[in-house]
């Protein structure tokens, strides 16, 4: 993909998840983005500021009260900050961690892919 194809897609990500900074409540002004194919599912919920890396591939930080859920199928993420505004993580209803295996950074950069994706799709609308 060519530099200017990634910067976009990086900018309207960027500018998407700085849209819903304002967002102070938990789960009440939590944004939902849903979609089924027929043969897979996905669902997106998020709140409050969150913040990529330039490469998107890690979540650098999340707003207090902030999150980010994603479900495909059968699979689970959640991210959250703990009360020192560390990212925390749990996978597929497994227990929160702040320290990433392998794969698990493959999901968190696979998840953030299919976010900035979503929303994009949102945007064109």
């Amino acid at each position: 993909m060519n530099n200017f194809i990634r910067k976009h897609i990086q900018t309207i990500g960027l500018v998407g998840l700085t849209l819903i900074s304002a967002v102070s409540c938990r789960r009440a002004n939590s944004t939902r983005i849903f979609s089924d194919d027929g043969t897979n599912s996905q669902t997106i919920q998020y709140a409050g500021r969150i913040i990529f890396n330039s490469e998107q591939t890690e979540i650098e930080s999340i707003s207090k009260g902030g999150f980010l859920k994603y479900e495909r199928n059968d699979n689970e993420m959640e991210a959250e900050p703990d009360n020192n505004g560390k990212v925390t993580y749990e996978f597929d209803g497994g227990s929160k961690t702040s320290t990433l295996t392998a794969s698990q950074k493959q999901i968190v950069a696979e998840v953030i892919r299919a976010v900035i994706k979503a929303r994009a799709k949102l945007h064109h609308r």
